[in-house]
């Protein structure tokens, strides 16, 4: 049988600190280097999400774009404008690296949708950076 792919780009912002408890201060600098400033730093993500299917006879799509906005943006919002480190729980006890960040996006957004929809995430931290998570065998 034969899937559609359907991917929606998205954006937020959000500060974070790259900081191991494992290791000292020094460690911890030569490791994450600037990311390591103790006040945090910013970036503004991108952030693309891609849905698998078979398209609605009725519809002819696979998901109503307006719905996927709606479930992403309920994920994104508590993200958006935060400190990850200080305000977002999932945080307290993982280090806030964009690896860690794209496995809390899938988690909340995999519940959001039906079994095997979400198919890949694609975050942007820089221009230069992302990070990628998928299923390999979809539906």
């Amino acid at each position: 049988m034969l899937h559609v792919t359907f991917s929606r780009v998205y954006t937020f912002c959000a500060a974070h600190r790259l900081n191991s408890p494992w290791y000292d201060e020094m460690k911890n600098f030569e490791i994450y280097d600037k990311c390591n400033n103790a006040s945090g730093h910013g970036h503004d993500y991108r952030l693309e999400v891609s849905l698998i299917g078979t398209p609605d006879r009725q519809t002819g799509m696979i998901w109503d774009m307006v719905d996927m906005d709606s479930k992403v943006r309920e994920v994104l919002d508590t993200l958006d404008y935060k400190h990850l480190n200080r305000e977002v729980p999932y945080f307290r006890d993982k280090i806030a690296t964009s690896e860690n960040l794209i496995q809390y996006l899938w988690m909340h957004l995999e519940k959001r949708f039906p079994p095997d929809y979400l198919y890949h995430l694609k975050l942007w931290e820089t221009n230069n950076n992302y990070f990628e998570m998928g299923r390999s065998n979809a539906q």
